[in-house]
Order: structure tokens, then sequence, then C-alpha cells
């Protein structure tokens, strides 16, 4: 079988060989050549990252000229993506695309997890970073600051309740050390994405849901949703007249990011062919102004790089974890 791959590329013409055989190498082809190539994303279709992923899904598929497409395994906080990726042969037939979140923090409060980010996959690459924010719904909360809207939950409890896009995110963990520091109740309610959140703080349904800002800004422009605070150590670029966390007096700092891994021990040359290619895919003059509307900075790193980050998170988010109390099921 393997003897019959060159002829049969050939035919399809050189560049299309020429672009494979740099992905594939005969001895790491443990698929059959023509099974197409799936990204998977562990959370709803229509998001920010979804979009992202798709993105990086026809940049492959016109570099490779062969098949690649976007699985959405929603469930679990990625948990199903990230184990179906974990278990599949490290063949470049199966990866993974996702949020920081499930790498670098749901291991530290879910002992049953099923994956070791650091033993169970191979990085490729870092996509882009963004900035996190809390946004509140217009027809629910007058609050136009951090301020504003602490006192409104003090005198009205009711509004305390949040949307995230899971128990045990990197949004979630943002607001039980706001809550902390302000002293108030703030309620989370978890949602299997950000879009399902979005869109009952939209409709009036929910008070507020601190996400990533990519998931909130079409609708504050619209005004339907007010963004009043953002995450960075400085204002986003896309949203400069919000002010930061940290400018109105509340120690809350966190970049998310977006990167691809695929399973552990996957051949060196595959994870090069594919880092050079997702990078070309987000630092693409014509994906440019996509990615500002969905509030994303390219920020492609070598996988050394992407691992140091993953660990250095770890690390930082470790203590705050293990403060919180929160477990797996809460």
């Amino acid at each position: 079988m393997m003897r019959n791959v060159g002829p049969a590329l050939a035919g399809l013409g050189l560049a299309f060989g020429l672009a494979f055989s740099l992905l594939f190498t005969p001895t790491a082809i443990a698929q059959p050549a023509n099974q197409p190539i799936r990204l998977l994303f562990g959370f709803a279709a229509g998001s920010a990252g979804d979009t992202l992923t798709r993105i990086v899904a026809d940049r492959m598929q016109s570099v490779l000229g062969q098949s690649v497409v976007v699985e959405n395994r929603v469930g679990a906080s990625a948990r199903i993506a990230l184990l179906a990726v974990k278990n599949a042969p490290p063949d470049g037939t199966l990866l993974y695309i996702g949020p920081n979140g499930p790498m670098t923090i749901t291991p530290l409060y879910d002992s049953n997890a099923g994956y070791d980010p650091a033993t169970d996959f191979t990085p490729i690459s870092q996509l882009v970073t963004f900035e996190f924010s809390i946004g509140v719904s217009p027809k629910l909360v007058p609050a136009r600051n951090l301020a504003e809207m602490i006192a409104l939950v003090k005198s009205r409890p009711e509004l305390g309740s949040y949307g995230t896009p899971g128990g045990g995110s990197n949004p979630h963990f943002m607001a039980i050390s706001l809550a902390a520091a302000a002293k108030i109740d703030l309620r989370p309610v978890h949602y299997r994405g950000s879009i399902p959140a979005l869109n009952d703080v939209v409709a009036g349904q929910l008070p507020m849901m601190v996400t990533p800002l990519s998931d909130q800004i079409e609708q504050a422009k619209a005004g339907s949703l007010r963004i009043i605070a953002t995450s960075g150590k400085e204002r986003s670029i896309f949203a400069p007249d919000v002010p930061t966390f940290l400018e109105q007096g509340f120690p809350v700092e966190a970049l998310g990011w977006y990167a691809a891994y695929g399973p552990a021990k996957l051949p060196r040359a595959i994870v090069e062919r594919l880092n050079r290619i997702m990078a070309e895919a987000v630092r693409a003059p014509e994906v440019k102004d996509r990615l500002d509307a969905l509030g994303f900075k390219p920020t492609t790193t070598s996988p050394e790089a992407l691992a140091e980050q993953q660990k250095k998170e770890i690390d930082d988010w470790r203590p705050i974890v293990k403060a919180s109390g929160f477990r797996a099921g809460d």
C-alpha cells in the first residue's frame, strides 16, 4: 500500500504532491492517503473560536489540496474533543484547536479529566490571543462600569447571575476572583460555549456574562450588550473606550489564546509543516479584517514556546483554583 502513494500523488499534480510529501512522510502515514484531515473544536459552531478554526481549515485545504473538515465535538469543557485527539494515531489526520482553559486550568480542578496536557498531546502553535470581558444586558443592568455594577448587585442580589462558556473556564475563575475582591455574591450559570450565554444576555434573560471579548464585540456595537471591563494589562485595541479591571481597581488580569495540538508523538516533520501552514492562515492579509472583527491578534509561536506558555499558566492558575475550592461537578 505504501508503494502506491507516490504514483497516486503524482497523478494529482506536482504541486499537490510536494505539499503533501512535506507534511506526511511515508513512515508517518498510518491512515489512507485520501482520508480527510479533521480539526476538532470542542465548543459550539458560530463562536469566534469556531470561525478561527474554519479559517485555518480553509488555508490547510488550499495548501495541501486535501479535504480538511471542522467538527464541533461539544461537551465537557472540550474534554470530548481532547480525548478523541489524545487517542488518535499520530499521523496528522486528527487535530485539536481550542482555547487555553482546557489545557491549563481543567486538570487543576478535575482529577478525572482523562488527559495530561504535558504528555498526551503534541503542541503545534499558538494561533491568536484575546482579552476577556464582562458584558451586561442593557435591559436589566444600567451599570456602565464595575463600581456601578457592584453597587447594583449589592442592592439587588438577584442581578448577580452571570453566564460563562463553561464551568471551570478562565472566565469562571476570573469572576470568582472579582467577586472575592469586590465582596459580592456572583452566581455562575454555565453554558456550552459563549453563544448560548450571549443570546440570553441580549434577550434580557440573564444580567451579565464573562466570556472572551471576541464573542461580545458585535452585539456591543449593535447596542444590545454593554461591555464594562476587559482583562488585559492595557485597554484592548478592539474596545479602546472600555477600561480594564486593573484600571477600575480590581486585580483581575488574564489573556486567552487559541492553539493547535496533535496527538502525542506526532512526527516533527508533520508538526513543522502544520506550524507553518497555520501561521500563514492567521497572518494572511485577506483574513486580517475577519480576525479584527473577532477581537483576535495573530500570535503564532513555535511548538516549544507554546509548551512553555502552557506550563507557566498552569503554575499561575494553580493557587487560584485551589483557593476557590471548585471541583468538577460543582
